[in-house]
C-alpha cells in the first residue's frame, strides 16, 4: 500500500450510514434537468471511493439488481465487515476491495457514477489530486462524479472547535481516550463561556460556541474522531475546488444536496440578484456560500467536454418520475376550477398556492399515492382527462398542459426538493397496506443491526421501538393477525397504556390490534413496504 501503515479507520470505524445525495438517481435526475443523458440507474456501473464497510452501497445494490457496484477502502477491518454482509445477503452485483485510493488505475474499468462522500477534505493534497484523476480516468464519457467536502467560509467558525480538541488531546494515544477527553474539555469550555443557566443575551462568540456544543453532543464517536481529531481536515472554497477539478479536465455540474444550484434554493428575488452580479455559475455558487456561511457541499462533476444546458425548461421533466407530499389544504378543494387552492406539506411546514386545474389534479393524485413516484407522462394524461374530458387527448391541449404542468412542478421542486422530488426511476412500493406486508431484504437486514434502515429511495428512516421489533419479521409470510400475535407473545416488546406497561395478554392484544396497523401504515408512508417480485 502506498498510504501510511497506520489507519485510524481501522481503530475507529465509521458506523453504518447511507447518504441520500450520493444515490445515482439523484445525480442522474440533476443531469437530465441540465440537458445530459446519463446512464439509466437500473443498468449502471457505480464506484465508491472510501466506501468504509459498504453501508452506503449495500442498499443501492440490493434495490438495483441490474446495476454493478464496486467499493474501495483502505480499512481492512471495514472491508471485511462489508464482505461478510454481502455474503449474508447473497448479493452478487457488488464487490468490495481493500485498496488505497492511490492504487486505483484504469484497470478497474469505467463507471457511469463515481461517489466519494466524506473523503476529500480528510486526505492530503496528493490523494485529493488522485481522486480527481480517477474521476477523469475511470468516469464514463457521459458519467457523473460526486465529491463532498467541507467548505469555507462556514468552516472558519468550526476550526476553533477542532483546534481546541486537538490542543487538549495532544499526547493521548488511545483514540477512545482522545474522544472522551475532547468531549469533556469542550463541554467545560462551553459551560465557562455560555453556561446553560445563563438567561441573558450571549455574546456572538458564546452563542456560536453553544451551537457547536449542541452539534458535538448529538454526534457519534466516529464523527467526532474523524471530523475533529484526524490529522487532515482541509475545508476549502467551492471556487478553489472547481479550479482544482478543472485542472483535471473536469467541470462543475451542480450540487447533489440542494438540487440544480444552491442559488435556486434562496428564492427567486435573491437568485435573480445574484445572477445579475455574475453570469458564471461557480462565482454565483461562491457568493451563495458567503451569504449563508456554508460548511459542506456535495459537488457533481462531469468531463469538461460535456455540454451542460442550464436553461432548464419544462420538457426536461417529461422522461422523469414525480413524488410529492403536497395535498389540498381544504377538505373540499375545487380541483377542476381555475381558482387558487392552497396545497400543504405539514411535515415541512410548506404551503403553496396553485391555480392551474391540471396541476391541482396532479398534486392531489400524488398525495394519494405517496410515497410512490409516478411518471410525468402518466400524470399529464390523467390530469388532462379529468380537467378536459375527451379534449384532453388532443395534441394541442396536451402540449399546452405539459408546458404548464412542467413549469409548476419544476418551480416547486426548485423551491423545496423534499416537498416535491424528481426521479429517473420508480421503486415498486406497496400502493396500500397489503394483506402480507413485505419489507425489502436489505432493510430487514439493517434492522438487525441498527434502528435506522434505508428505504428504496435511499433515505435513512429511524424506526420507532415497535416498528423496529416488527420489521425483521415482515418478509411477506405474515399477515396482520400474525404480526399482532408476535407483538403480544414477545415479552421484550413494551406496550403501554396511559404511561403504564401492560402485562396482561388480553390488554396487550387490545393495544396491539390498534397500534400494529398504525405502525404498518407509518412504514408504508416511509417507503419501506414494497411489492413482491
Amino acid at each position: 500500500m502506498t498510504q501510511p501503515t497506520r489507519n485510524s479507520y481501522d481503530v475507529v470505524p465509521y458506523l453504518d450510514r447511507s447518504h441520500y445525495s450520493t444515490h445515482p438517481d439523484r445525480m442522474a435526475t440533476i443531469g437530465r434537468l441540465l440537458g445530459l443523458e446519463p446512464a439509466p440507474v437500473e443498468q449502471a456501473r457505480v464506484l465508491e471511493l472510501g466506501c468504509a464497510n459498504g453501508a452506503n452501497l449495500l442498499p443501492m445494490a440490493a434495490n438495483l439488481p441490474g446495476s454493478t457496484f464496486v467499493g474501495v477502502d483502505y480499512s481492512a477491518r471495514q472491508i471485511a465487515k462489508g464482505q461478510a454482509a454481502l455474503a449474508e445477503l447473497g448479493l452478487t452485483n457488488m464487490t468490495l476491495r481493500h485498496a488505497s485510493i492511490l492504487d486505483v488505475d484504469a484497470g478497474l474499468g469505467q463507471f457511469d457514477y463515481i461517489i466519494a462522500h466524506g473523503v476529500f477534505s480528510w486526505v492530503p493534497p496528493a490523494v485529493q489530486d488522485k481522486m480527481l484523476a480517477i474521476c477523469r480516468q475511470n468516469l464514463a464519457p457521459k458519467g457523473i462524479a460526486y465529491i463532498s467536502f467541507n467548505t469555507l467560509p462556514g468552516w472558519y467558525g468550526k476550526l476553533y472547535v477542532r483546534d481546541l480538541m486537538l490542543h487538549y488531546t495532544r499526547g493521548i494515544g488511545d483514540p477512545q481516550g482522545r474522544i472522551r477527553r475532547a468531549r469533556e474539555m469542550f463541554g467545560q469550555v462551553e459551560r465557562m463561556v455560555a453556561p446553560p443557566e445563563f438567561e441573558g443575551e450571549l455574546t456572538p462568540y458564546a452563542g456560536a460556541l453553544r451551537k457547536e456544543a449542541e452539534l458535538v453532543r448529538s454526534q457519534d464517536d466516529d464523527y467526532i474522531y474523524h471530523e475533529y481529531l484526524e490529522d487532515d481536515n482541509r475545508p476549502m472554497y467551492v471556487s478553489d475546488f472547481v479550479a482544482q477539478a478543472r485542472r483535471h479536465d473536469l467541470d462543475y455540474l451542480g450540487d447533489a444536496d440542494r438540487g440544480l444550484t444552491a442559488i435556486d434554493s434562496m428564492g427567486q428575488e435573491v437568485a435573480a440578484a445574484i445572477r445579475q452580479l455574475n453570469g458564471d455559475v461557480v462565482e454565483q455558487e461562491q457568493l451563495v456560500d458567503y451569504l449563508v456561511n456554508r460548511t459542506f457541499r456535495c459537488a457533481l462533476l462531469v468531463h469538461k467536454e460535456t455540454e451542460i444546458n442550464r436553461s432548464v425548461t419544462a420538457p426536461r421533466l417529461r422522461p422523469l418520475y414525480v413524488r410529492s407530499l403536497l395535498k389540498p389544504a381544504a377538505a373540499e378543494a375545487q380541483l377542476l376550477k381555475a381558482e387558487s387552492e392552497n396545497f400543504v406539506s405539514e411535515a415541512h411546514n410548506v404551503t403553496i398556492g396553485v391555480q392551474q386545474p391540471v396541476t391541482k389534479v396532479v398534486l392531489d393524485h400524488l398525495s394519494r399515492v405517496y410515497p410512490r413516484a409516478v411518471a410525468f407522462e402518466d400524470l399529464l394524461v390523467d390530469g388532462c382527462s379529468q380537467v378536459h374530458g375527451s379534449l384532453g387527448s388532443h395534441p394541442a391541449v396536451r402540449a399546452r398542459e405539459a408546458e404548464s404542468l412542467g413549469l409548476n412542478l419544476l418551480r416547486t421542486h426548485v423551491h423545496n426538493t423534499e416537498v416535491l422530488s424528481l426521479h429517473t426511476y420508480a421503486p415498486c412500493l406497496a400502493p396500500a397496506l397489503p394483506d402480507f406486508p413485505l419489507v425489502s431484504p436489505i432493510a430487514r437486514f439493517e434492522a438487525l443491526l441498527s434502528q435506522v434502515v434505508t428505504n428504496p429511495y435511499h433515505h435513512p428512516i429511524r424506526l420507532t421501538p415497535l416498528s423496529w421489533q416488527l420489521l425483521p419479521f415482515m418478509d411477506g409470510t405474515r399477515d396482520l393477525n400474525a404480526l399482532v400475535e408476535l407483538v403480544v407473545d414477545d415479552g421484550t416488546v413494551v406496550l403501554e397504556q396511559e404511561g403504564q406497561p401492560l402485562t396482561d395478554p388480553a390488554d396487550r392484544r387490545a393495544v396491539a390490534v390498534a397500534r400494529v396497523p398504525e405502525t404498518l401504515e407509518i412504514l408504508r408512508q416511509a417507503g419501506l413496504l414494497v411489492q413482491p417480485g
